[in-house]
């Protein structure tokens, strides 16, 4: 689909028939390089509605509000491409108001609902709809976009397949999915479950009438695929433990374990990350603060369920997913199901321990408390050191434009002028130079390339005003001045791109 917005700026919006539920694809073509684009979406009841990053953000202004509005601008080629993230928009009549420089065009496109052939419904506390999926059944509520029962077949299949290959087991059976449009609803199932709905978002149930995973959809996309991913992974380990009960802290720790790692391979990996080291970080400073839960604390589901202060929620999770991390990362990927096979056989948590890692409970709760308090990323830490490193060459480039303004304020003679400019260029070199020196990781690789071209269009602009003070010819002057809209939106979107790369490895600032 594409709509001409005038002077030769065209605006494409794919698929050509839009999905409630999925994303939309947007380009633009003919723009002005490097002019300010912003972007507002509108929602069927001609709301503007907030921005959600590719890592399951909402974006949020210096006011602290949710942002409606973001910011782009167009390099060289006059193109831009983003994505509606439309996880949880409705189906209806949508626009996208585009202002370029003060002129907003208004581009309409109508996200339809995908159609499906579900007609038997079954009561659940409330009325579902079935869909039939090889070896496994779908029910979902109202509320529920089509689209999603349809993606999350397609991930529940995805993942056992995944999981097959990390835990070398045949997964035989796939529990049936009953998908609740909000937590209201899902209340109402839990209530026929005769499951007390606390905290969780999602549950997985072995018992009943109609055994299977529940769990609520109105959540943002990566989210609600690990869920599903999480309450599977219980299922799969109940089966390893041959119904026998687990200890809490194994069951949810390997369950956001392999939830966390199967999703980092999915196709929005920093969503999980980012999630991950708020996990991981909590759990460290809880260790480096005695603060930890002992494992006895940990060991009954009900007492893991009853909690209901939000920062022991989040750190009995953090804290069981570091100790199967310990686990795995210590004794071998595998031991973590070790662990769980000898409790199918009948013998209890000290006993299973002691076989599998040679270690008693004691030990190995000390052993992990010690390993958690000096444990970091891989990734992270040589980043972080990185980003140190960019911000001092930054910091130099911004004195040079403070110095630059002073220069401009205050009367030069010729030779004043051409000494000082001299001194900028000289400056930009030397940051030019120590930047050349950095050698970035893997994941810094793409913001330290954006660095460098930035530094190298500082330096041509401010070598041309040198020229321009030193020939006293205008021509160069003018030359430079028109480089002043590209080196703003440079160092927006490279300081832009810093921040997002902070937040996902959550370094602090």
């Amino acid at each position: 689909m594409q709509h001409d917005l005038g002077a030769g700026i065209t605006l494409s919006v794919t698929p050509e028939v839009p999905i409630a539920g999925r994303d939309v694809s947007f380009s633009l073509a003919g723009l002005p390089p490097w002019e300010l684009v912003t972007f507002t979406f509108v929602d069927p009841q001609n709301i503007p509605v907030p921005w959600v990053t590719a890592e399951d953000v909402n974006v949020v202004g210096f006011d602290g509000n949710e942002a409606t509005t973001i910011k782009m601008f167009p390099t060289t080629s006059g193109e831009l491409e983003w994505s509606r993230y439309g996880a949880l928009d409705v189906a209806g009549d949508w626009s996208v108001d585009i202002r370029i420089s003060d002129q907003v065009d208004s581009a309409a496109y109508t996200l339809k609902n995908l159609e499906l052939n579900d007609v038997i419904t079954v009561s659940q506390g409330t009325i579902l709809t079935e869909h039939p999926a090889p070896d496994f059944t779908i029910y979902y509520s109202d509320l529920v976009p089509s689209s999603l029962v349809v993606d999350l077949q397609e991930h529940l299949i995805d993942t056992r397949l995944l999981l097959e290959e990390l835990l070398q087991t045949e997964i035989a059976k796939v529990p049936d999915i009953y998908l609740a449009g909000d937590r209201d609803l899902m209340a109402l199932m839990s209530v026929v479950t005769g499951i007390n709905l606390g905290f969780e978002d999602g549950y997985y149930t072995n018992f009943g009438q109609r055994s299977g995973i529940y769990m609520r959809t109105d959540l943002f996309d990566t989210e609600v695929r690990r869920l599903l991913t999480h309450e599977f992974i219980h299922h799969v380990f109940n089966g390893l433990a041959e119904g026998q009960e687990q200890p809490a802290w194994l069951a949810e720790g390997l369950s956001k374990y392999y939830e966390f790692n199967t999703a980092l391979l999915g196709p929005r990996p920093d969503a999980t990350k980012l999630r991950l080291l708020v996990a991981t970080d909590r759990a460290r400073a809880a260790a480096q603060q005695g603060a930890l839960f002992s494992f006895a604390d940990l060991d009954s589901q009900a007492n893991w369920n009853s909690r209901t202060d939000e920062n022991e929620i989040s750190l009995q999770y953090a804290q069981a997913y570091m100790a199967v991390r310990f686990l795995n990362e210590t004794y071998g990927p595998l031991t973590g199901k070790a662990l769980v096979e000898m409790i199918g056989r009948g013998f209890d948590l000290s006993k299973s321990l002691s076989t599998v890692t040679g270690l008693d409970l004691g030990l190995f709760e000390t052993l992990f408390s010690r390993w958690l308090e000096d444990w970091e990323d891989q990734e992270r830490e040589p980043v972080a050191e990185y980003l140190v490193q960019l911000d001092s060459v930054l910091a130099g480039e911004s004195a040079n434009s403070v110095q630059r303004a002073e220069n401009i304020a205050n009367p030069m003679n010729t030779s004043e002028s051409i000494n000082s400019r001299a001194l900028l260029v000289s400056s930009t070199e030397d940051l030019l130079s120590t930047w050349e020196a950095l050698s970035p990781p893997q994941r810094a690789e793409t913001l330290h390339q954006e660095a460098g071209e930035h530094l190298s269009r500082v330096l041509e602009w401010l070598t041309l005003e040198l020229r321009a003070a030193q020939a006293q010819d205008g021509a160069f002057q003018n030359a430079a001045n028109d480089m002043i809209q590209e080196l703003i939106a440079r160092d927006f979107t490279l300081k832009s791109n810093m921040d997002n790369l902070r937040f996902i490895l959550n370094i602090p600032t």
